[in-house]
């Protein structure tokens, strides 16, 4: 039964992380600037497959999300969903080349700790 929550925890943190990844291909640089006005932006924004891409991800990840609460306390949930953070660190730096500074990566294991001590006795 815990199996079955965590694969939905985890598959809802996968999209949510996919999902941001997407948003931001599909912003790209520079969307609104002097040059650019709001309206631009917006059909850029409405335009893009990328932003299109990343919603259906998101639907997804809340079914998967409320999958999850319907098996799982919110007190364990929610801290769990928390690696979705540990994980856009990961694809902005692996994915999207975004440089990541030492502070960034060492707040990102604070997180992976503190997960693991509020939650790591329901999940062993």
């Amino acid at each position: 039964m815990m199996s079955l929550t965590l694969l939905l925890l985890f598959g809802s943190i996968v999209c949510d992380v996919i999902g941001q990844v997407c948003f931001k291909l599909g912003v790209g640089r520079g969307l609104v600037s002097a040059r650019t006005g709001a309206r631009a932006a917006l059909r850029r924004l409405i335009g893009s497959p990328w932003i299109a891409l990343g919603v259906a991800v998101y639907v997804v990840e809340f079914l998967l999300w409320f999958a999850a609460l319907s098996r799982a306390p919110l007190s364990f949930a929610f801290p769990v969903a928390a690696l979705s953070y540990v994980g856009v660190v990961l694809a902005s730096r692996l994915v999207l080349r975004e440089r990541v500074s030492l502070q960034r990566w060492l707040g990102t294991v604070a997180i992976v700790i503190g997960v693991a001590l509020v939650c790591g006795q329901q999940i062993g």
